[in-house]
């Protein structure tokens, strides 16, 4: 009896591998982004906590209405290169931090009374009644993504366990 081994196919093998690990890399690099919110810091090259909020409220900073934790997608991904975006308008001043000067309008005067009738809360009638035409508000930073040291080195170390895992079978 004769039997012939066959050579595998092995660009056909790296070209999977390479559609595959573009896929894992989606799904790995969405998953860090995301835990980044469920641990309130951000995975640079070491863990940094974002600072805490003034008033301590029972729920996870920039996590009440879930939109910023919902805009994080993908933007463009190829075998070579995967980027991802956060599409609410708010995101890049959370990530980086600044200051923002923000007009007092009529539109807001009457909201700062709405919310002043509806809460009680005293702050909300000085707010109305400011004569200031802006208020400037100081956002901390709270990086949620970037570039990290931390997952470059968890995806290395997936794709060369994948790598492995694969031309170990033949």
């Amino acid at each position: 009896m004769n039997t012939i081994n066959q050579m595998p196919d092995f660009m056909a093998m790296a070209e999977q591998l390479k559609l595959d690990l573009q896929s894992d890399a989606e799904i790995m690099g969405t998953d860090f982004i995301h835990n980044n919110f469920y641990k309130e810091g951000w995975h640079g090259s070491s863990f940094e906590a974002w600072e805490q909020k003034k008033q301590s409220n029972s729920y996870q900073l920039l996590r009440v209405t879930n939109y910023l934790f919902n805009s994080i997608q993908v933007a463009s991904s190829t075998t070579e290169r995967v980027i991802w975006e956060a599409d609410a308008p708010y995101a890049q001043i959370h990530n980086e931090g600044g200051v923002l000067n923000i007009p007092i309008t009529e539109r807001s005067r009457k909201f700062f009374w709405f919310m002043f009738k509806a809460t009680g809360e005293e702050k909300w009638k000085w707010m109305a009644l400011t004569k200031n035409e802006r208020f400037t508000v100081k956002i901390d930073k709270r990086q949620f993504m970037g570039d990290s040291e931390i997952f470059t080195s968890d995806w290395e170390a997936h794709a060369i366990n994948e790598i492995i895992t694969r031309f170990k079978h033949l």
